[in-house]
């Protein structure tokens, strides 16, 4: 059913009708006149649910018709109607009784009720109480006024009655329950406007939109049937024994007695009454609606939001602020639109009180366009301030991203103030992880500011950073912070490096620090190269030499110097790596003496050293990688005559032993003892004893007794005579050590007896050739062999 433009409801008219004057043309009950728009339906919907119903036992009592309370009814399921019914007594056509009249208005737009809820229509002023002239009568136009209980009267009713807000607190949270699970509502009472006046003031503090949904009847003779959920019976009447005691699945308000029954008062409804009665009932009025209209589902946060919005006192509460900044973030402006405003302003007002959570919200809010201009950077600035001091307060760092505020908003004046506020924080000093938190977010919101300004806290951080390499900060996360705090970190380790502490500190930083070309030039990173290298097995050490030689090559020679230096500043080159340095050098870069100490000292210590280390100094001299001392340069000299010697020594002829005799004389000590294994091998494998005193003389005092040794040892064989005369020549003379001399002669013998006569004659031949002064002692040491020879075979012969 639609209503034509400039009118508010339909109109229909029920009454008891003489031949003629109603809709049907017959005489009887019947609607009487209708409005141009009401149609069957609406008929159909009044006749069911809104006539008013008279008592039959006043009927047959025949009570005056004075006595007769008005009714008043309503129904909100689909279609609108609110109906208005007199008590006409006897019939038109007759004298029986039950004449009445209901004046009923009909819509299908529940906004024709405005903001006036139903029970509000009782006493309006343009109810009738009579038949229309003809069958047709006018709708309703929107000009309509509704009764005269207001929500001012509500305040003042409830106020004055006794138990006044208990009922009502009853009442409101009935009507709250209704639905399927939910019990109906009965009132007893005797006055249909007090009834009336209970549902108006409960309705009143429920949305209109609600209100006008919900049904009643007052009054009805059989509660059971009717339609409504809300009914009310005269006590008189007979309608119903429920009662407050015997409820009968009622809630039930006994007006006469001024009992209800027990019914769970909601939080929500005790809230509303209490509004109703505290504060001005027009703004009361305004918060229900709002409350209604802002869409939220928990009833207790709609009623906090819109008693915000509409109420003057204290600023908000934490939850609340969290409701509505989450509200007005999540709901289009378009919604409450004229009072979003009075929200703004109340969550702006003192903004430094909020929680980051809030703030966050309301940057978002503000982003969004619906907080002022001018407040939008306040509020950014709070929620930053917020977050550095719950960073400086909780050791941690949210990873919070915020979205540019619009172009213009923040100016420099903001960002100044920013500015300021980490070195505030900072300055707290409530221990590292709060300070390097801080850090973190004013990096995140990309402050600008002078983390110099708090000497005492930088350094109480760099020194902890120090101790602590195993934090392992993103220092990179830290912004303008990152190169003054890194900076003083490496003059923090430095000066540990400088009070010897090096080894240390590069044992705990070294992997901190990312050397992956040449190496800077900053003392620092030495001991932290030389570190890594120290750490490295064979394969790390080889790779990291020649990553960072070669990576120092464009740098100059001044870079490899230092870059050698760190490489085995805590550690002695091996032979393998010393080998590499040809490979990845260029010739002629020189290195520092400090880089070949361990491998001179090598060969200079007498019995560590062999020919690979000589050899590798030669190619590293030849590739002009060493400045070599005279020592070396002598010794590379020699290294080749000596070579040449051992290589010749053993097939020389007798003639040329003396000149070999004068070459080995001529190298250095230092060749000697590097040769000295191939210098005892090539002495021993001589083909003629000749200058072998001389050789020996030249040999190192304290291996004279190896080669004693060796000599001796050779004797084991018999197949050869020049060593038996050697060892001769060389005994009895001292040079060879007192064991030696202790058994050269028990050895010789041995030899004389296992040789036979061919060598022995030799040998004997061999000893008047070079020591003819000693052939008697030779013949004695020839006789005594043969004697102990023969001795020990006769005492074989006797003992078996």
């Amino acid at each position: 059913m639609s209503a034509p433009d400039g009118t508010a409801f339909e109109t229909l008219i029920y009454t008891d009708c003489v031949p003629g004057q109603g809709l049907q043309g017959t005489a009887g009950l019947q609607f009487q006149a209708r409005s141009p728009g009401a149609d069957r339906t609406a008929m159909n919907l009044v006749q069911n649910s809104l006539l008013y119903e008279p008592p039959a036992n006043w009927m047959r009592e025949r009570r005056p018709v004075t006595d007769y309370p008005p009714s008043f009814a309503h129904t909100g399921d689909g279609l609108f109607a609110t109906a208005a019914g007199v008590y006409l007594g006897r019939e038109a056509n007759g004298g029986r009784e039950g004449n009445q009249l209901t004046h009923a208005v009909v819509t299908g737009d529940p906004a024709s009720y405005g903001l006036v809820r139903p029970a509000q229509m009782f006493g309006a002023p343009f109810w009738t109480d009579r038949p229309a002239a003809g069958t047709e009568c006018p709708p309703l136009s929107r000009t309509w006024e509704p009764g005269p209980f207001d929500i001012e009267a509500a305040q003042t009713f409830v106020a004055g009655r006794p138990r006044g807000a208990e009922l009502l607190e009853c009442l409101l949270s009935a009507l709250q329950a209704l639905g399927p699970d939910g019990r109906r509502v009965l009132f007893i009472g005797e006055d249909a406007a007090e009834v009336l006046r209970w549902i108006s003031a409960a309705t009143l503090l429920l949305p209109q939109s609600r209100a006008v949904g919900i049904g009643f009847k007052v009054f009805t003779t059989n509660p059971a049937y009717a339609a409504q959920p809300v009914v009310a019976v005269h006590p008189d009447w007979d309608s119903t024994s429920s009662r407050v005691g015997n409820d009968g699945g009622y809630a039930v308000f006994d007006l006469t007695r001024n009992e209800f029954s027990d019914v769970t008062v909601s939080e929500d409804a005790s809230r509303r009454v209490r509004l109703l009665l505290d504060e001005d009932p027009y703004d009361v009025l305004d918060v229900v609606e709002q409350a209604g209209a802002n869409g939220l589902t928990d009833p207790g946060q709609a009623l906090d939001l819109a008693v915000t919005m509409v109420l003057r006192g204290p600023g908000l509460s934490l939850p609340i602020a969290r409701v509505a900044v989450n509200w007005l973030r999540d709901t289009p402006a378009t919604l409450l639109a004229q009072d979003r405003n009075v929200l703004v302003d109340k969550l702006v007002g003192n903004i430094k009180q909020w929680p980051e959570d809030v703030l966050l919200g309301l940057d978002e809010v503000a982003r969004s366009g619906q907080i002022a201009q001018e407040w939008a950077p306040e509020v950014r600035l709070a929620l930053i301030s917020a977050e550095l001091n719950r960073a400086s307060r909780s050791g941690t760092a949210e990873d919070m991203q915020l979205p540019p505020l619009p172009p213009g908003v923040w100016t420099e004046q903001y960002a100044a103030r920013c500015a300021e506020l980490v070195p505030d924080e900072l300055a707290q000093w409530r221990g590292p992880r709060p300070f390097e938190a801080v850090l973190r977010v004013a990096a995140r919101f990309d402050l600008q500011y002078d983390v110099n300004a708090v000497p005492e806290a930088v350094d109480a951080f760099v020194t902890y950073w120090a101790d602590n390499p195993q934090e392992k900060y993103q220092a990179k996360a830290w912004g303008v912070a990152w190169p003054v705090l890194r900076g003083r970190l490496n003059d923090k380790l430095l000066e540990r490096i400088d009070r010897g502490r090096g080894p240390e500190v590069g044992d705990a930083w070294c992997d901190h620090f990312l050397i992956n070309g040449a190496l800077p030039e900053y003392r620092l990173y030495e001991t932290m190269l030389a570190a890594k290298m120290h750490a490295a097995d064979r394969d790390g050490r080889q790779a990291l030499i020649k990553d960072m030689l070669v990576a120092g090559l464009p740098q100059g020679l001044g870079q490899i110097r230092r870059t050698a230096e760190a490489l085995w500043q805590r550690t002695a080159p091996t032979l393998a790596e010393y080998a590499m340095l040809p490979e990845l050098l260029p010739p002629g870069t020189v290195l520092t003496e400090r880089v070949f100490r361990s491998l001179l000292r090598s060969i200079e210590a007498s019995g560590r050293a062999g020919h690979p280390e000589v050899d590798l100094l030669r190619r590293l001299d030849e590739h002009g990688l060493i400045q070599l001392p005279g020592l070396f340069v002598t010794l590379l000299d020699d290294d080749a005559e000596l070579r040449q010697w051992c290589e010749s020594l053993p097939k020389a002829e007798p003639e040329a032993l003396a000149e070999y005799c004068r070459v080995l004389a001529a190298v250095g000590p230092l060749a000697r003892r590097v040769w000295l294994r191939e210098i005892v091998e090539a002495m021993l494998a001589v083909r003629h004893p000749a200058a072998s005193k001389e050789m020996v003389a030249q040999l190192p005092e304290q291996t004279r007794a190896s080669y004693g040794r060796a000599l001796l040892a050779s004797l084991g064989k018999a197949d050869r005579a020049v060593p038996a005369v050697i060892a001769f020549r060389l005994g009895g003379i001292g040079v060879l050590g007192p064991e030696y001399e202790r058994l050269w002669p028990d050895e010789l013998r041995h030899w004389l007896r296992k040789a036979g006569d061919k060598r022995r004659k030799y040998a004997t031949g061999l000893v008047h050739e070079v020591v003819p002064r000693r052939q008697k002692e030779w013949a004695a040491l020839v006789e005594d062999s043969e004697k102990s020879f023969w001795s020990r075979l006769r005492r074989e012969k006797k003992e078996g």
